[in-house]
């Protein structure tokens, strides 16, 4: 799957070290997408006078993000390294073991992320007072068609409650 115009043009900008109004300033000095790309400019104008972004398609399938997949090499950690050193001594682990090693002496190992835990967030009264409208509406539409929706009514009493113990 090609890249995302917006992604390859944040990251062609990010990688220059300068802002997008400056690139797009640049533009007017261009009028084609190959003048552009010879000069080193992300946008041209075309014949309108509209800045436009100066990207062929090949660009976008050619930075594509690499997906993992067979022949890469796995992450490793001081964690994964612990399990690799007590299998069997195939090479290719030794040879894995030993950038691991490297690179964990090096201090590059990456932190283990702590789980974030999210309080559980009360709904407000203005939610639960929506909430409310919304059930009273259904019963309205209920009552009309001639039925009860007595599911409905008990769930506005509980919100009704809820609404109370809130204020």
């Amino acid at each position: 799957m090609a890249m995302s115009l917006r992604t390859y043009l944040n990251n062609q900008i990010k990688e220059k070290g300068s802002s997008l109004t400056k690139e797009k300033a640049k533009a007017g000095k261009y009028k084609s997408i190959a003048a552009a790309k010879k000069a080193g400019a992300l946008y041209y104008t075309n014949k309108d006078g509209k800045v436009m972004a100066a990207v062929y398609a090949e660009d976008l399938k050619k930075a594509a993000p690499k997906k993992l997949g067979a022949g890469t090499q796995p992450k490793v950690t001081a964690r994964t390294l612990s399990s690799v050193k007590g299998g069997r001594g195939d090479n290719k682990n030794e040879v894995l073991i030993r950038r691991a090693e490297i690179a964990i002496s090096a201090g590059t190992e990456p932190k283990k992320p702590t789980a974030k835990v999210k309080p559980k967030s009360r709904p407000t009264i203005t939610q639960l007072k929506a909430e409310q409208r919304k059930l009273r509406t259904k019963i309205a539409n209920a009552r009309q068609k001639g039925k009860d929706d007595k599911a409905a009514s008990a769930r506005i009493k509980q919100l009704t409650t809820m609404i109370n113990k809130l204020k």
